[in-house]
């Protein structure tokens, strides 16, 4: 045997290793292109947390195809969280306290795609606050809204879209003795004063617990007196009009 047939024999295993590492690395990132693509294609669009009655509902219409997103996403939590905004409309539900099985069902699934959004995504402030949303709605032994919340406002402080939502569920709550969640509360606040969203304090106003409207009155004499007299004004000619 050659020198050169040594050599020859020496590299040609070597180059054989090279072409299978980098047809396997081929192999690997195309199978990946397929699955990220795939979930991109059945995606609905959801990218936020739906902030009213009317965006709740045509969320929920997408029920299906953000499941199948998440569910061939598997592990992308941005999935799992627009799947859980689909079930928005249970923030609006008409009666807090009767929980049909339908109900059930679909409050079941939200809590269980938020708890896989979160475990993967836990950046996502959105998703804390549906969480938060759903704690408060539905109480439950096993669920505190507080916390929840506090996580909405650590991970999206400003997120703009989310601050009358957040600020209406805050306010729905009967208990005001946690003093860090009154800050927050009150950044809110101060937020939507700054933004000229006075409408959006008076519709939180509007559904808040006795606590919630007592925060939300003490808050508003506090800052800006003119805002306080307004949300007093409105809710005086609210309480005036017939049935």
């Amino acid at each position: 045997m050659t020198a050169l047939d040594r050599v020859a024999g020496v590299e040609r295993p070597s180059h054989l290793w090279l072409r299978a590492a980098a047809m396997l690395f081929a192999l690997v990132l195309g199978v990946q292109c397929v699955w990220l693509l795939l979930a991109e294609l059945i995606r609905p669009g959801i990218k936020e947390l739906p902030a009213d009655v009317a965006s709740a509902a045509a969320a929920a219409k997408q029920r299906t195809p953000a499941y199948w997103a998440a569910f061939v996403g598997a592990f992308r939590g941005d999935l799992w969280a627009e799947y859980a905004f689909t079930h928005a409309d249970l923030l609006w539900a008409e009666n807090r306290a009767s929980v049909t099985a339908d109900r059930a069902g679909s409050l079941q699934l939200a809590r269980s795609s938020l708890d896989r959004a979160l475990d993967d995504g836990p950046h996502q402030s959105s998703a804390w606050l549906l969480l938060a949303g759903l704690a408060s709605r539905f109480p439950a032994a096993e669920f505190d809204a507080a916390e929840p919340l506090k996580m909405s406002y650590y991970t999206g402080p400003s997120e703009r879209r989310a601050v009358a939502l957040r600020l209406r569920i805050a306010v729905s709550s009967d208990k005001f003795n946690d003093a860090e969640l009154r800050d927050l509360v009150s950044r809110d606040v101060r937020l939507l004063l700054g933004w000229k969203q006075k409408s959006a304090i008076a519709e939180a106003y509007d559904v808040a617990s006795p606590a919630g409207k007592s925060f939300i009155e003490r808050t508003l004499r506090d800052l800006d007196p003119s805002a306080f007299d307004s949300l007093r004004a409105g809710a005086t000619r609210n309480r005036s009009l017939p049935d």
